[in-house]
């Protein structure tokens, strides 16, 4: 990383920082959204036998049912996250109230952001 790109606040370390802070921030908000169970592992989390869905992982990448990915050329950050949603509440309305609460999450992970993350809830299963 160059000195102007370390001024500028890019490069890989600032980026990897910041692709771990948005999904920290993802996952806590997320959990405390009423009706959500847990978040659901990924295919790759499952197979890697990453252990307890609501731990938030330490290192690079983000927690257990968080993706978090940025756009080609520097793009807005987009944020997935997968829930699972309890049986006596309503999925939908889980779903829209979890996309709330990570984009303000995010935001304010972000601060002086000019685009807005995108995010992407998808109830995995109700139990």
């Amino acid at each position: 990383m160059t000195d102007d790109q370390a001024r500028a606040g890019r490069g890989p370390a600032t980026e990897a920082s910041r692709r771990r802070a948005l999904g920290e921030a993802a996952a806590h908000a997320a959990l405390e959204v009423p009706g959500v169970a847990f978040l659901r592992p990924g295919i790759a989390d499952v197979l890697r036998g990453a252990g307890r869905v609501r731990e938030v992982r330490a290192g690079g990448r983000p927690p257990v049912g968080v993706g978090v990915n940025r756009g080609a050329g520097g793009g807005p950050w987009e944020i997935h996250v997968q829930i699972v949603v309890r049986r006596d509440h309503r999925a939908l309305d889980v779903a829209r109230a979890v996309e709330t609460a990570v984009a303000a999450a995010a935001q304010a992970t972000l601060p002086g952001s000019h685009r807005p993350p995108g995010v992407k809830v998808t109830v995995a299963q109700t139990i």
